[in-house]
């Protein structure tokens, strides 16, 4: 019996519970990663500051080359500031790559690209 076409699957809605759960780890992390007074005001226009300089050079990248050129910041902040960047329309996201950081055992890591309106 052959696997059935991608046309033929159904997406099964996520059980109520499970859903609810997944909207309260969605809000749990916003609030992780919002800007909390001057410092992190600062992180937050810095990272940016990152993104559009890499966004500007026109080449895809990912939080690794962004990394590479942030002084100490919130870590968390990084992956907020691509999130909004996408959301403004700023950024597209192109593909993965291996992270870089030894810490992450080579997790993959989103790759954007610019879009005409950077």
């Amino acid at each position: 019996m052959s696997a059935p076409t991608p046309a033929a699957v159904r997406a099964i809605p996520p059980a109520p519970r499970n859903a609810a759960a997944v909207r309260a780890a969605r809000r749990q992390w916003h609030r992780a990663t919002e800007a909390h007074g001057p410092s992190d005001e600062w992180d937050r226009r810095v990272i940016d500051r990152v993104i559009r300089h890499l966004a500007g050079l026109g080449e895809p990248f990912s939080c690794n080359d962004a990394r590479e050129l942030l002084p100490e910041v919130r870590k968390c902040l990084i992956g907020r500031a691509f999130e909004r960047a996408q959301r403004e329309g700023w950024l597209v996201k192109v593909g993965y790559t291996p992270s870089t950081l030894p810490s992450t055992k080579g997790h993959p890591v989103a790759v954007y690209a610019p879009t005409d309106t950077t």
